[in-house]
């Protein structure tokens, strides 16, 4: 389903992720960016879509899964004034799961080229996203100890960079 036109204009200068970038550097992605809104059970994207953009959720929550051998898993929920999308975006490979709306969300989505046209020009912004992904990849390492050993990575499925 599209996303719903929304009545209430988001502005996306407000997030975390954009505030206090001047406005000549983050003007171009503002333009090139739109308002979306999804009802619950909407799907935002899907698993192996091409990776276009990323969304800057100001409402609501979505859901994360990825679908394996043993069906669908939960990756994580994604809530108001957080990022959804991003990793996708920033290595150019398709999404890695599929998120769907759990509520009423709002979120505003840029597109690939403007976002990343900006990380070269906002130091802060690349900042605060490297900092995201540090956050979600300790999270993750979190999830892994909860594990089983014997369904833990093993050492030699792990690459050694020095």
């Amino acid at each position: 389903m599209p996303p719903m036109a929304g009545d209430n204009q988001i502005d996306a200068r407000d997030h975390w992720l954009l505030a206090g970038i001047p406005e000549d550097v983050i003007g171009p992605l503002l333009t090139a960016g739109e308002e979306v809104r999804y009802l619950p059970g909407d799907v935002i994207f899907r698993e192996g879509d091409p990776s276009d953009g990323l969304f800057l959720v100001t409402a609501g929550a979505a859901r994360v899964t990825v679908t394996g051998e043993g069906g669908e898993t939960y990756l994580a929920t994604v809530r108001s004034n957080e990022v959804l999308g991003e990793m996708g975006v920033l290595d150019g490979e398709p999404r890695s799961g599929t998120a769907t709306a759990l509520t009423l969300c709002a979120a505003f989505y840029l597109p690939a080229d403007a976002f990343l046209d900006l990380l070269e020009r906002a130091p802060l912004a690349s900042m605060r996203l490297l900092a995201l992904l540090c956050q979600r990849l300790r999270r993750a390492n979190g999830r892994l100890v909860e594990l089983p050993s014997t369904a833990a990575v093993s050492q030699e499925d792990v690459p050694i960079s020095s």
